[in-house]
Order: C-alpha cells, then structure tokens, then sequence
C-alpha cells in the first residue's frame, strides 16, 4: 500500500526521532519537541511536496501544524 500525504510527514518526523515508534494523530509536536523551530521550515517542505501545494509562509497558522490530525485536516483532505 502506498504512503498517504500524512504518513509521509509522520515518517519524516519519525526518522529524526529515532527513539520514538510511533505518534498519535493528536500530539503535540511543538509542545513535544518533535518539531522545532529549526525543523520546522523543513516541515513545511515535506508538506509541500507531498501536496503539491505551495504553503504561502505570510499566511501560515500555527494551529494547523500542532498535531499531524490538524496537518491532515488543514492540508491533505480535500475541502
């Protein structure tokens, strides 16, 4: 089966946090660390490439990138 948008930024994160197995669709990945201010621009890539879409950095919401169920939500399911 192929890797969705979200299991894309999952194993992205994944991959840095090499202690970690898995993580819930709603945990905070600021408050936890898993992304941080310097990972962050590279999140927006990842997201960016798995959607096709470019994120415009002046508008961004914070909100849509604390947990990968709010990720998914603001950038993977079609409105």
């Amino acid at each position: 089966m192929a890797a969705t948008g979200i299991d894309e930024v999952r194993n992205w994160i994944l991959k840095r946090h090499p202690e970690r197995q898995t993580i819930d669709s709603e945990e905070n990945l600021i408050e936890t660390r898993l992304v941080d201010s310097l990972t962050f621009v590279e999140l927006v890539y990842v997201i960016e490439n798995a959607t096709g879409v470019e994120i415009d950095f002046d508008n961004i919401d914070i909100q849509d990138f604390q947990t990968l169920a709010a990720i998914e939500k603001a950038f993977f399911i079609a409105a």
